[in-house]
Formats: structure tokens, sequence, C-alpha cells
């Protein structure tokens, strides 16, 4: 069976490279991936193809008035099957009738029953409207909804927007999107994995993993490639691959029920300026 997940998280964060490095790592360990780029840069896959980008659905639909699943569909690192929705021009709404339309010509040619894969990943970058997510889950019948984040305050001010929107809307079965949980992404120290711990407990998101700051990500970015494929016995491949599994215990376990409390505006505020004392505190030595 078909299990279909999404990671979401603010632009900057690493999204991307945490999506295609799992995705490597999911097919090393013998699962079939179908990689779905949602992000309005289009360029999700581009680590999978040396670095370079694929043709994406968006743009075949303008220029061809149809898709078909050869032209849209390209076999990247290890057999993953890539596809990227395309770089639509607008954000917010107009962007979330784009995503529908490039979703629904995949449903049209049977890109999903021809494929047949283990995992379905999207990968969808966060705006305020959560737009572009929005449209994919009145679609597709999600398993897991994962939030990449970093120790940067206004990335968890995003993912505390993702845990709103969860409160709030539905999947396309009506029932509440599950919570596969929150990734702690460029964590440079042990005081950022604190900080982002501890966003975690007051907004009742579960944290399932953790992937270090390292240069390694950055030499294979240059290399256009993934870290899995670039560097496989680097001590960073062990965490995308620790990562993986992570994500396939979670999204294989019976849902429990639990989603996460977002925080208001001013509690998150509130919660932010004790972190900013604490800071001040340790800067001057007075703890």
């Amino acid at each position: 069976m078909t299990q279909q997940i999404v990671l979401y998280g603010k632009a900057g964060v690493g999204k991307t490279t945490l999506v295609t490095n799992i995705s490597a790592a999911l097919v090393e360990a013998g699962f079939s991936v179908l990689l779905v780029g949602c992000d309005p840069d289009g360029d999700t896959c581009s680590m999978l193809h040396g670095g370079l980008p694929i043709p994406n659905v968006m743009e075949q639909i303008r220029v061809q008035g149809v898709v078909t699943l050869e032209s849209v569909v390209h076999a990247g690192f290890k057999g993953i099957s890539c596809v990227e929705l395309g770089n639509y021009a607008q954000a917010g709404d107009y962007g979330a009738v784009e995503v529908s339309r490039a979703l629904r010509e995949l449903k049209r040619i049977g890109t999903f029953e021809q494929i047949s894969p283990d995992y379905v990943i999207y990968d969808i970058s966060g705006d305020g409207s959560g737009a572009a997510l929005h449209a994919v889950i009145r679609q597709v019948d999600i398993c897991r909804l994962f939030v990449a984040t970093s120790a940067d305050f206004k990335a968890l001010q995003a993912a505390n927007d993702a845990f709103t929107f969860l409160a709030l809307h539905n999947g396309g079965n009506g029932v509440p999107i599950p919570m596969g949980g929150l990734i702690l992404n460029n964590i440079a120290s042990s005081f950022e994995e604190s900080f982002v711990t501890d966003f975690a407990y007051h907004a009742n998101a579960r944290v399932i993993g953790k992937v270090p700051m390292s240069l390694v990500v950055r030499q294979c970015e240059l290399y256009g490639s993934t870290v899995i494929e670039s560097r496989p016995q680097s001590n960073q491949s062990y965490y995308y691959r620790r990562l993986a599994n992570q994500i396939v215990d979670a999204t294989g376990a019976l849902y429990s029920g639990n989603l996460p409390q977002p925080m208001s505006a001013e509690r998150l505020r509130a919660w932010g300026l004790g972190w900013a004392e604490q800071i001040h505190a340790l800067e001057n030595g007075l703890v």
C-alpha cells in the first residue's frame, strides 16, 4: 500500500535538502519512492539529477495543453521517480489553483497507479496562507505530515502557523490530517536543539528527528547531488538514514490522534522573550 506523506516548512530551513536525502535513503533501504516537488521554484528534484532541473507539469500544460507519464516523470538517483509540479507565478490562492490543476493532470494520466510506489513524498514550502498545502490535502489522502524547522525564530513561527492550519483544516477524507512530527534541521549546537525542543514542548508537538549543520551538505549541493549519493560513508549520511527510518516507523504506526496545540501570537511572543532573557543571562555570566 502506498503511503503518501508531506514534508512542509518555511523556505530556507533546508527542507528540499531533507526531502531529497530522505528519498535517497529510502530507496537505498529497498523502498520505491515518487517525489513530487510542489515548490514554486520548481527545483525540488534537481539534486537527484546532477543539479539540473527537470521538465515540470505546469510548463507542459501551458505549452502543449496535455502531459504524458513519460514527459513528467523522470528517474533520479537509484530509480527515484521525480515529478515537478512547476514554478507557478504567484503564491496564495492562485498558486493553489495551479497546484490543484497539476495534481489533477497527474491523476488523469494514472501516475500514482502506474508507478505504485511505497512512498509518495510531497515537498511543500510554507507561506502565510498554507494555500499549496491545502491544495494537496484536498486531493490526496495524506498518511502523515512532517514539519521541518531550523532554530530560527521565523522558522518556528512558520511551524506554529502550520500547527494552526492543521487545527483548522481536515484532509480530503474529512478527518484531521495526521501529524507525523517535527524535524529539526541545520542544528548547530546543543543550545539550538534545546531551543527548538522547548518550542515543541509548548506546542504539544512530537520531535521525531534532528539533522545537524554540516559543510558536507554544502559540498554535496555544489556537486549537485545528495549526501547519500556523494558522501555515503559520512557521519551526515547517518542522520538522513536514521531520519528515513524514523519516518518509516511513524507512518507505519497506528496514529494516536494527538494534534499539536499551536501557541497564540501573544503566547509565542512571550515564549520568545523568555528565551531572550535566558540568552542575555548566559552571555553576561549571570547563570
